[in-house]
């Protein structure tokens, strides 16, 4: 039977894509086909979530390139009956690669790297968003993957979802959150914005972490800024006055 899919999104002369599905799973080949439920459920479908600055696009091209513990991976997630402990070593090993990172770097290492070489290279402040997830949070989104892909082929039977990354929340079904900060608090404190419109909203990324605005901090400098969390402290006397 032939199954096509139409694109959404029009082409310059105002019709549409047509994608033969057949001929897409016999180019891909079997094995390629299967690991695409791995890509799609890691870099976030409607149950899971999405990895900031990796897009589905370079993931596939990463599984297209034949990396084989990229692809070890995949399959593993395919297999029923794993272990949270075995889903949540290769998940950890898989962000790190999709962050650029070598198949023996740690999460915490790729994290430590990045965040070094954004500071060097960085003319203002580094978001907590823009380094890799947490390890904890990392092995709570590979468990919701994996019960992901069990109920996509149809072999979630026995499991229990509260095991996989979920909790009941007024008998519904809501993401378990890491209780890990993004970042340890000594660093967060050393974040700082570039407003130039009074820190009003959530783009202040002061505001937006719940930290006040320093003097290190862009044109708002403290003077007329509206962050609710600024503190002011009253000025010390000069020593050399009072004497």
């Amino acid at each position: 039977m032939a199954l096509y899919f139409k694109s959404d999104r029009t082409k310059p002369d105002g019709s549409f894509k047509v994608y033969d599905i057949n001929r897409l799973k016999d180019i891909l080949g079997h094995d390629l086909c299967s690991q695409l439920l791995f890509i799609h459920a890691m870099t976030g479908c409607d149950t899971t979530s999405r990895i900031f600055g990796v897009g589905k696009k370079s993931a596939f091209q990463k599984l297209v390139k034949g990396d084989p513990v990229l692809q070890s991976c995949a399959n593993a997630f395919t297999i029923p009956n794993q272990t949270t402990q075995i889903i949540e070593d290769l998940g950890c090993q898989v962000m790190s690669f999709l962050f650029g990172g070598k198949h023996a770097d740690s999460l915490e290492t790729m994290r430590y790297n990045i965040f070094s070489k954004k500071v060097v290279s960085s003319s203002s402040f580094v978001t907590p968003e823009r380094l890799p997830p947490t390890e904890s949070a990392t092995k709570l989104h590979c468990r919701r993957v994996y019960y992901q892909i069990m109920v996509w082929m149809g072999m979630e039977e026995g499991m229990d979802a509260m095991k996989w990354g979920w909790k009941l929340l007024d008998n519904r079904f809501v993401p378990l959150m890491s209780r890990m900060n993004a970042a340890p608090d000594s660093l967060l404190q050393v974040i700082h914005c570039n407003c130039s419109a009074a820190c009003k909203t959530l783009r202040c990324s002061c505001r937006r972490y719940g930290l006040p605005c320093t003097t290190v901090c862009g044109p708002c400098q403290l003077e007329e800024c509206d962050n609710p969390h600024n503190k002011f402290l009253p000025e010390e006397s000069d020593d050399e006055d009072e004497q």
